[in-house]
């Protein structure tokens, strides 16, 4: 039995200010206590503000992609020495595949209870009949309710009266000064953008606002958690090299992904923006991002892609996810239909920008690789807005049972001992794999 200190913070609907709110959350928190960051769902951009506001890794937490165990699992483990925890909810708190998979079935699932984000900018007492509905609905563990774009104080005790039997714990007043710009895939990843005003900004109205005391009384009071999880005490030293990409074009790792990786190898990050390599590496992973807003800078990379050819003519396992493929693939054409080249490993040719596609995948696998064999099953997600106009790949390593894919349903071109798929996934379902 683990104690874990702990809240959800959720709201109706994306764009309420969850992100910046739950950040300014942790940033004042943080001057009391340690704070573990964790986000619900499969996303890559808010876990860097939440490491910002706190200067520690945020964790993701997947039903879909990881399972209830392992979801459990990752929560007890990344909650150790840590003082209070706060996860930052997905979309509207039902929203999921139906209601499965959603920010109120992690709260089920982990005990966890919720505080909401209402963004009251265009409405006052109607506050409380959504928070009501939101509680009757799935009869949702809500303990608290904070108010976003409040423009006065009249404005607020209108929403306040509105509320029953839930505990209003303060509000966010309007502000110009609280957004933080988005683009095709979310919110500005902080590799591009530093948010640290912001943080900085909202932390100081949380202090001023938002009663911090029942928040930390909320996640003292809660259930603890029934799970064993394996304590790796191996204090032996890796010796082989793990090259994992990483620059403002190749930012989309899961944290616990690399605390993964750290059990079997040293890691060495590299950018192919600054046409960097890394000698006598035994396993690369180039995760996704946003390539198609350096194509330039890419294909100048002639070090870098050099490098990948001779790494993986000589079957040095490589992963490469999304932006990895699009790395891997011929050429990418922007949206002035101008063809940069990429590495060339893959006969592909990709166009940078189309309609947005985002959701969970479900992958049989059709012949052995390092992430399943033939015949399993795994579970991951695609995010992207790029997509293939060309694929003379005849062979593919995973059939689409959900999502997208490469082409006609399927996704995994493979090339030696290179695999590059559109999904990404999570190493806890690949754990037992020998790459890692």
């Amino acid at each position: 039995m683990s104690k874990v200190p702990r809240i959800i913070i959720a709201s109706d609907r994306s764009d309420s200010g969850k992100t910046t709110i739950t950040a300014g959350i942790m940033r004042a928190l943080s001057k009391k206590m340690k704070v573990r960051p964790f986000k619900a769902g499969p996303d890559f951009i808010d876990p860097g503000y939440h490491k910002i506001a706190t200067k520690n890794p945020s964790i993701n937490l997947d039903l879909y992609i990881m399972g209830k165990e392992n979801v459990l699992k990752s929560l007890v483990k990344y909650s150790k020495n840590y003082d209070i925890s706060v996860i930052e909810g997905v979309m509207g708190l039902y929203d999921g595949i139906n209601l499965d998979y959603s920010t109120y079935q992690l709260s089920e699932v982990t005990k966890t209870p919720i505080i909401l984000i209402i963004n009251c900018e265009n409405i006052g007492s109607t506050a409380g009949a959504i928070i009501q509905g939101l509680k009757i609905y799935g009869n949702a563990k809500i303990e608290g309710v904070i108010f976003n774009k409040i423009g006065s104080n009249t404005h607020y005790e209108y929403c306040k009266n509105s509320v029953k039997d839930i505990k209003v714990l303060g509000y966010i007043p309007f502000s110009k000064d609280l957004n933080i710009p988005s683009r095709h895939l979310g919110l500005f990843t902080v590799e591009g953008y530093d948010p640290e005003n912001v943080i900085s900004i909202t932390s100081k109205l949380v202090e001023q606002y938002v009663d911090l005391d029942s928040i930390i009384e909320i996640a003292n009071n809660t259930d603890n958690i029934n799970i064993n999880i394996d304590e790796n005490n191996n204090n032996e030293k890796p010796n082989k090299i793990a090259a994992i990409a990483y620059d403002e074009a190749f930012s989309f790792y899961y944290y616990e992904n690399i605390d993964r990786i750290k059990k079997s190898y040293n890691i060495e990050f590299f950018s192919p923006l600054s046409n960097e390599i890394v000698e006598n590496a035994d396993f690369i992973y180039l995760g996704g991002g946003y390539p198609e807003l350096y194509l330039d800078n890419l294909e100048k990379s002639q070090n870098t892609k050099n490098w990948l050819n001779k790494m993986i003519n000589n079957d040095i396992p490589v992963l490469a996810e999304c932006g990895g493929l699009m790395y891997l693939s011929k050429t990418i054409e922007n949206e002035q239909n101008k063809k940069f080249q990429m590495a060339g490993i893959f006969d592909i040719d990709i166009k940078s920008k189309g309609k947005l596609t985002i959701g969970y995948t479900e992958l049989l696998a059709l012949e052995d690789s390092f992430l399943a064999n033939k015949g399993e099953k795994i579970r991951g997600h695609e995010f992207h807005v790029s997509y293939p106009i060309e694929v003379n790949e005849k062979k593919f390593v995973f059939k689409n049972m959900k999502g997208k894919g490469i082409k006609n349903g399927y996704d995994g071109v493979l090339s030696h001992n290179t695999l590059a798929t559109y999904s990404h996934f999570h190493f806890s379902i690949v754990e037992k794999k020998s790459v890692f």
